[in-house]
């Protein structure tokens, strides 16, 4: 009997990779791969996606995965925003090659929904979660050899970056998303150890090596300032979720304890805090001619750009234009993107755009409450992660970016709004539950 049971949980594990159409089969193989992807390699990404794109797009059946569309608000509202961008190329001031290359790398608006009509297989969001984390061991492998070995096997910008696959930016902000994700699977499992013994504390030790390098490595040996504002957020959703209010009151004492312990222990943070105080008061003294950090330079420029026209912008892809016009006849430094998310959006669309943007997260955090434990943890914490990102950096218009927030997005709330048997609002049908058979999750 018991053979039986451990037969029939292993069937229900594979049963995303056993059933289904061959197509559909390979979409959810392309899936798990563009998540192993997402901490390794651009080209990697781009690769799995545009395949995963095409099995979806060719398995067919599109009256059933628009009503799971139309049941989820999230890829709905995912959808109009996509809309809206594609609409703004019609009034770009650019040309239409332009203008179609920018609506092209906002991409992960459209993507959402696709991924998470695949993600409703809740053994299939596990293994993405997991296939995400094994390549960023991969990555912390890989950087600590660098650090104690003095090889260069990425691209770092200085001798203190110790950099893989991407940019100081972006690997700061996956290393505090993993860390996260790792210390959730970490409680998870310590919560089961009273019925998965030994194997419980083994995976809950095994994601807490995982979160403790992570940390160490976003806070030693990286000088994205992004990836620090992110953890902080993260440190925040994490207690509050699971201690609540009281979780909010000890995330604060934590991050100030902590921060002036890193701060004072670590010449990386505290080279990087100096020199952000710096760049404030050069940005706000009178006598200034021209900042080193142009960040608070292209959001000035860019809100005054937003007030000549507020309400629809001057259309997708024109922000590089319409920045150098702005900045014509000064010293000022030009760009094609003014490193915040939500003042990229409101110049090209309008701040209806962007306020689009900032409600689809802040219902996102809403619809969360109505989520198993699991799932709600990692769609708070990927609002969070992107909320927080880009105040800083063009999140969504930067592929890794994007991709995190589209793929964890559409991780999270896959199964938002329960199956509907009817007619307006057709099923697919999630492998899990085919044989219905009883399963222990993986860890």
């Amino acid at each position: 009997m018991s053979t039986n049971l451990q037969t029939d949980a292993h069937a229900g594990r594979l049963a995303w990779l056993t059933t289904g159409a061959p197509l559909e089969r390979a979409a959810r193989c392309l899936l798990v791969l563009t998540g192993f992807s997402i901490p390794l390699s651009t080209s990697l990404s781009e690769i799995a996606t545009s395949l995963f794109l095409c099995c979806w797009l060719c398995s067919g059946d599109w009256r059933a995965k628009w009503g799971v569309i139309r049941a989820n608000l999230v890829a709905l509202w995912s959808l109009v925003l996509f809309g809206l961008l594609l609409v703004g190329t019609t009034w770009s001031t650019e040309g239409w090659g332009a203008a179609g290359r920018c609506l092209l790398k906002y991409r992960e608006f459209l993507y959402l929904p696709m991924f998470l009509i695949v993600f409703r297989d809740a053994a299939l969001r596990r293994l993405a979660v997991s296939a995400f984390l094994l390549a960023v061991v991969m990555v912390l492998g890989l950087s600590y050899t660098e650090w104690l070995t003095g090889a260069d096997y990425g691209y770092g910008s200085s001798p203190h970056d110790f950099l893989i696959g991407k940019d100081r930016i972006n690997h700061g902000l996956i290393m505090a998303f993993a860390a996260f994700l790792a210390v959730g699977r970490m409680t998870e499992n310590l919560g089961r150890t009273a019925v998965d013994g030994r194997r419980a504390w083994a995976w809950a030790g095994s994601y807490a090596m995982i979160f403790v390098f992570a940390i160490h490595n976003e806070l030693c040996m990286s000088t994205g300032r992004t990836g620090y504002v992110v953890l902080a957020g993260l440190v925040c959703v994490f207690l509050a979720e699971l201690l609540g209010r009281r979780g909010l009151a000890i995330a604060g004492l934590v991050l100030a304890i902590s921060g002036m312990a890193v701060v004072n222990s670590s010449s990386t943070i505290h080279d990087r805090v100096s020199e952000t105080i710096g760049q404030l008061q050069e940005q706000w003294d009178p006598s200034r001619t021209h900042p080193t950090e142009p960040r608070l330079e292209f959001y000035a420029n860019a809100c005054r750009m937003i007030a000549r026209h507020p309400w629809l912008g001057t259309g997708t892809g024109s922000f590089g234009r319409e920045y150098a016009r702005q900045v014509a006849g000064s010293d000022d430094r030009l760009t094609r993107d003014p490193h915040n998310e939500y003042l990229c959006l409101a110049s090209q669309v309008g701040v209806p755009g962007a306020l689009l943007f900032v409600g689809l997260l802040a219902f996102q955090w809403l619809a969360a409450a109505r989520l198993p434990a699991a799932e709600r943890s990692i769609g708070r914490g990927v609002v969070a992660t992107i909320a927080l990102g880009s105040l800083f950096n063009s999140l969504i218009l930067g592929i890794t970016g994007g991709l995190i927030y589209s793929y964890f997005s559409a991780l999270a709330f896959a199964d938002l709004v329960p199956v509907v048997h009817s007619a307006s609002a057709p099923d697919i049908a999630p492998t899990a539950a085919v044989g219905k058979v009883p399963t222990k999750q993986a860890a």
